[in-house]
C-alpha cells in the first residue's frame, strides 16, 4: 500500500466483520438505499448499510457514507460505490457494538483522504495468490464462486474488499498442510469440469 499506514491496533472494518459475525452468527450486512446526488457542484455516492443481527433484526446497526465521484485518488477512482460500501458497513457494526479501538472512519477512508497512492490495487497479490494455486482462469473461478457461495459477475477487480478477504483466507486454508487440502482439490477440480 505504499506509505500508506496504520497503528497496529487498528480495527478495520474486515476486523469488525469478524468480531461480530463472532457474537451473532446470523449477521447479514443489507443495503438500504445507494443514491446519487450532486451537492455544491460535485458528484457523491452516498450508501446506507444495516447491520441485523438476526433476520428480523428490529433494530439493525445503520451507518451511512459517501465518496465523491469521480474517486480523487488512483485508489478511489472508479471503486467509489464499493468505498461507499465498506465504510458505511463499518458504520453499522460499530453501530451493533463492534470495537473502534481508535475511532469509526474505516481504514479505506483514511487510506482514501490521505492522497497517499497505493503501488498496487487491493485485488493484485489475491490475484497473483490464485494464479499460483490454480493453473486455468476456469479453476480460479470455480474457486472465487464457491468460497462465496455465489456466481461471479466480473472478475476478481469488482469484489467488494469483504470479499476479498474471504477469498483470501479460503486461498490460505487451501494452502496449509492437511487431510482437507485434497478434498479441497478435488472439489475444485470438480467445479471446473462443471
Amino acid at each position: 500500500m505504499g506509505n500508506f499506514k496504520l497503528d497496529d491496533d487498528y480495527n478495520d472494518v474486515p476486523s469488525r466483520l469478524v468480531e461480530m459475525r463472532g457474537k451473532y452468527p446470523e449477521l447479514s450486512m443489507q443495503q438500504v438505499k445507494m443514491e446519487f446526488m450532486e451537492v455544491a457542484g460535485k458528484s457523491w455516492v452516498v450508501y446506507t448499510a444495516a447491520a441485523m443481527r438476526t433476520p428480523d433484526d428490529p433494530a439493525p446497526g445503520m451507518g451511512t457514507a459517501w465518496e465523491p465521484i469521480p474517486g480523487p485518488t488512483p485508489y478511489t477512482k472508479d471503486s467509489e460505490v464499493q468505498n461507499a460500501e465498506t465504510s458505511a458497513w463499518g458504520r453499522a457494526l460499530i453501530a451493533i457494538g463492534a470495537s473502534t479501538k481508535r475511532g469509526i472512519a474505516s481504514v479505506e477512508e483514511i487510506r482514501n483522504r490521505s492522497g497517499v497512492e497505493q503501488e498496487r490495487p487491493i485485488w493484485a497479490d489475491l490475484a497473483s495468490a490464485l494464479s499460483a494455486a490454480f493453473p486455468t482462469p476456469e479453476r480460479r473461478r470455480a474457486f472465487v464462486e464457491e468460497t462465496l457461495g455465489r456466481p461471479l459477475d466480473g472478475g476478481i477487480r469488482t469484489l467488494a474488499a469483504i470479499d476479498l478477504e474471504e477469498v483470501e483466507e479460503a486461498l490460505q486454508a487451501r494452502t496449509a498442510p492437511s487431510g482437507a487440502l485434497a478434498e479441497a482439490q478435488e472439489f475444485v477440480d470438480r467445479m471446473a469440469t462443471k
